[in-house]
Parts: C-alpha cells; structure tokens; sequence
C-alpha cells in the first residue's frame, strides 16, 4: 500500500506532482481522467516506486516496481526544483525519503 505523502513523476518531465493523501487523490478529477503512461509512477514516502496504470486500476495494491534511495529521491526533487527556477538546487539535501516528498510540497507553495 502507499504510504501518504507521496509524489507523481512522469516520465520525460522533471515536474512532480505532490499528493498528501488518499482522499486528496481521490477527489482530483483530473488525476482520476488522467491516462498514465507505463513509465509514469508514483514513489511514497518510504520510496516504494508504484506504476501509475496499476495504482490507479487498484489504489490498495502493494505492487510496486521498487524502492527508490535517498539519493534517487533527492535528484528528482534537484530536478524539479531547477525546473521551477529555484536557485541552490546543489543545497538541496535530505535525510529521509519522507523529507525529500515534504519538500516538493514546500517548494510548490
């Protein structure tokens, strides 16, 4: 199962998409309508890496393709971050997966 927050990547895009709960998904029309990709996925807060067209057939499944490090987590979150035009991206750095997802929140904000 997800464990909330979690984040969306998709695939060729350095933009991720912060989801802070079960309920916020559920009541997201457009991320409901949206067609995934096979190479767009959602990564939680424990770093468990979901494919988006299974998680969104079957929001309870625990079949995840794997689980993502830190330093994965952080790149991603280094990417978004230059993307939206903040400045010390090499700054960025984390101590959890937990933290690095809270910050693609923070930033967004």
């Amino acid at each position: 199962m997800i464990t909330w927050p979690a984040f969306i990547k998709h695939d060729g895009e350095d933009e991720l998409i912060y989801i802070s709960s079960f309920s916020e998904w559920q009541s997201d029309e457009e991320m409901l309508l949206y067609i995934f990709t096979e190479r767009d996925v959602l990564i939680d807060s424990t770093g468990k890496v979901f494919s988006l067209p299974v998680i969104q057939k079957n929001i309870n499944s625990d079949d995840y393709l794997a689980i993502a490090s830190v330093e994965n987590v952080i790149e991603l979150v280094k990417a978004h971050a230059s993307m939206s035009g903040q400045c010390c991206i090499e700054k960025i750095n984390c101590q959890s997966i937990k933290q690095a997802v809270e910050l693609v929140k923070d930033l967004i904000d």
